[in-house]
């Protein structure tokens, strides 16, 4: 099981839908990011991370197969990336206290979950 081998700076959160995908970024330098919102397509996802520069990990949730553009993507740019488990995320959520579910809150939560357990996440393949 492949993980990072040391503390990510840059982890982006994807709220993945059918058609758009909600982009959180923690940055250890940011301290308050604002979540954006891109097209699910090969093309935008490929525009944003490039606009960007480095990205030491980006975390999604699985969505019936909506994520599939954006972990090929990740992948094609080298980018490390990881697919939570949802019960863990929603543990983690609730554990601040959050109850509230809208895809900033989502975005955000996962961003924060990849720079909190980035050492005990498998990358995705």
């Amino acid at each position: 099981m492949p993980t990072l081998t040391k503390a990510p700076d840059i982890v982006l959160g994807f709220d993945v839908s059918k058609d758009t995908l909600t982009v959180f970024e923690a940055r250890s330098s940011s301290p308050c990011p604002k979540p954006c919102v891109i097209d699910n397509t090969a093309a935008a996802i490929r525009r944003f991370l490039k606009s960007l520069g480095r990205i030491d990990l980006a975390v999604c949730e699985p969505t019936g197969g909506h994520e599939h553009v954006l972990l090929v993507e990740l992948m094609a740019a080298g980018i490390a990336c990881h697919r939570v488990d949802a019960l863990k995320v929603k543990a983690f959520i609730r554990s601040f206290g959050t109850l509230a579910k809208t895809d900033a809150l989502d975005a955000e939560a996962l961003a924060r979950y990849g720079r909190d357990r980035w050492d005990r996440l498998s990358l995705f393949l």
